[in-house]
């Protein structure tokens, strides 16, 4: 069994390292698996260089979805069927699996009708629109990283054709915190002391970075300093900074830009941050909890599949600003509560969200999708 893993390479995120986690099961498992990037020089490239990770180039300019307009998808699919046809033929790949709408519209099709097997790895919210109808027809399978995505799945898929699989974690990863702690406090010049929160992700408008801004000038305690980790557009960051010095905070916020190990940064936290409010998952959170840095998440999205209020994380209101910076506050004061919460979460996480058996389900459905 030939599997083959389509990106288009222009971002790095949660997506990708979930891909990659499963990618690297699948080799270890001795199941042949490719990986295709249609951009090599942006920043997939460079970090599939780092971890020494080999994918072929396919470059091409108009995936499907780039522009929403029916005219464009249609365009789209028609100007790579024959390129993409020729690749699963010449490299008798068994099954395409996508994980971006731009490489789920481009790539469904070429595998269809040469039958090929196409399952449809779906990881955010789908919209309302009509058009998504067309999906039980694309795919062999559709999997959704969340309960919360699937309820926004096409109703016409098959029960015998979907199934929500969580995004798998290295539960064997740990990272000393006292180590980890005094990393980041030398690389960005946090004073001694300092309770640290944080918030770790891409850095665009709808994660509501700002509501974090907001909530920690409510903050009386003045040893409670903010990273912001990640990248995004230039003129957004900046946006960020001069609202941080508008209110009063611009010497306790600190931005780090990309991180190539995130997962050391939210080691080192006192509290991780989760903002936003249509995140389909929450990687963060999961990697927070197996690091056992406690978590305040907004009450929404896929962050309800993970957060147990109280017991192994905390919510927060998004309509109240004065809740988040409460909750906060709360979890400053409380070390006995932040030592209970984030015993709760390690073990919900190493239970739930291994790779193992996030692989186990996976090939399941390689499997399933083979026979048919």
């Amino acid at each position: 069994m030939k599997i083959l893993f389509p990106f288009v390479g222009d971002s790095v995120g949660g997506s990708h390292i979930s891909t990659l986690e499963l990618y690297l099961s699948l080799i270890d498992a001795n199941v042949s698996a490719y990986i295709i990037l249609h951009e090599d020089t942006g920043p997939l490239s460079k970090y599939l260089h780092i971890r020494n990770i080999p994918f072929y180039v396919l470059n091409s300019s108009k995936l499907a979805g780039e522009d929403p307009r029916k005219l464009f998808i249609i365009i789209g699919i028609l100007t790579n069927f024959f390129r993409f046809s020729r690749f699963i033929k010449m490299h008798k790949i068994d099954i395409v699996h996508g994980n971006d709408l731009r490489i789920n519209l481009s790539w469904s099709l070429p595998a269809k009708i040469f039958s090929k097997g196409f399952v449809w790895h779906q990881r955010t919210l789908l919209s309302s629109s009509k058009i998504w109808v067309l999906i039980q027809f694309l795919c062999s399978y559709f999997i959704a990283i969340s309960d919360v995505v699937m309820q926004s799945a096409p109703k016409g898929i098959s029960v015998y054709k979907k199934k929500t699989v969580y995004n798998p974690f290295n539960i064997n990863l740990t990272i000393d915190k006292k180590l980890a702690r005094e990393y980041t406090a030398k690389e960005y010049g946090i004073q001694h002391g300092s309770f640290l929160l944080g918030y770790v992700g891409r850095i665009v408008d709808y994660k509501n970075v700002d509501f974090i801004l907001k909530s920690l000038s409510n903050i009386r305690y003045k040893d409670v300093h903010l990273l912001i980790v990640g990248s995004g557009e230039e003129d957004y960051i900046n946006e960020l900074k001069l609202y941080a010095d508008t209110l009063g905070i611009k010497d306790r916020v600190t931005f780090t830009g990309f991180v190539n190990n995130p997962s050391a940064v939210i080691t080192s936290l006192d509290v991780l941050i989760a903002s936003s409010q249509i995140d389909a998952f929450g990687r963060t959170i999961v990697e927070a909890m197996l690091q056992k840095t406690p978590v305040i998440a907004a009450k929404s999205g896929g962050h309800i599949d993970i957060i147990q209020d109280g017991i192994n994380g905390l919510f927060y209101n998004v309509e109240v600003v004065n809740d988040l910076s409460e909750k906060i506050s709360f979890i400053y004061n409380n070390a006995i509560f932040r030592g209970e919460v984030v015993s709760e979460a390690y073990l919900f996480a190493k239970n739930k969200f291994s790779s193992d058996s996030h692989l186990s389900k996976i090939i399941h459905i390689y499997n399933l999708v083979n026979e048919n």
